[in-house]
């Protein structure tokens, strides 16, 4: 059988969960993930499970169910739940993101933010109560990136009516994820670099014939850095 979108999966103390279908409000193909599907599998955690990971890649889907998992996972007692975004974590499913304690961005992954989307069908009147609700709605979500990320109003609203694609640098910068991992900073090579040169830079002159008292004049950094590059 292919591997379920969304699953579960305990060991020892420590649980993970996998949200990579869609978010509604009532499950019915395998490939989604609902509030009540959550619930079901958390409950059925032995007691002892203190840890929970949620890797998320996900488009996104309903934003009540997004609002029942976020607020469901933040309830939860005892049990310390770190999120991971394994992909895509767009839309609805940045709020199942924010309920971790600790929200990790992988290097490979985009975050997409934007407002309720919503349609209607009647009169004048009936479109614009309908435009009013997906502001209220709007305004309501942006509640959880003041709450975890401690945006001000000003930056969540400016965040969410973006409708655009975040790297996981941004997320990290703006607060919405705490660390970034998968990436390599290179520090090996500037280190290796570095400490040529100043090896260089502090040995002794063993030229023969050097002159006792006077030591042969030690090459300035930048002829050494060149000899380095020539020999690399």
């Amino acid at each position: 059988m292919p591997k379920p979108y969304f699953q579960l999966q305990q060991s020892g103390q420590s649980a993970d969960i996998y949200l990579f279908g869609d978010i509604v409000d009532d499950a019915y193909w395998g490939s989604e993930t609902s509030p009540y599907s959550l619930v079901n599998q958390l409950n059925s955690l032995a007691p002892d499970v203190t840890e929970i990971a949620l890797h998320i890649d996900c488009y996104g889907g309903s934003v009540s169910a997004g609002w029942g998992i976020y607020n469901t996972l933040r309830q939860k007692q005892g049990v310390t739940v770190r999120t991971y975004a394994d992909g895509f974590v767009a839309s609805a499913a940045i709020y199942p993101f924010l309920a971790g304690k600790e929200r990790f961005a992988n290097s490979v992954s985009a975050f997409y933010f934007h407002p309720v989307l919503s349609g209607a069908y009647g009169y004048a009147d009936d479109l614009r109560a309908e435009a009013d609700a997906i502001d209220k709605l709007t305004e309501i979500g942006r509640q959880a990136l003041v709450d975890v990320a401690g945006l001000s109003q000003d930056a969540a609203r400016e965040l969410v009516d973006s409708k655009t694609w975040y790297s996981p640098q941004q997320m990290l910068d703006m607060g919405i994820a705490t660390a970034v991992t998968g990436r390599s900073t290179g520090d090996g090579a500037q280190q290796s670099v570095r400490d040529g040169i100043i090896r260089q830079l502090l040995a002794k002159p063993a030229v023969p014939g050097t002159p006792p008292d006077g030591p042969e004049k030690q090459p300035c950094i930048l002829q050494l850095f060149e000899k380095l590059v020539e020999k690399a």
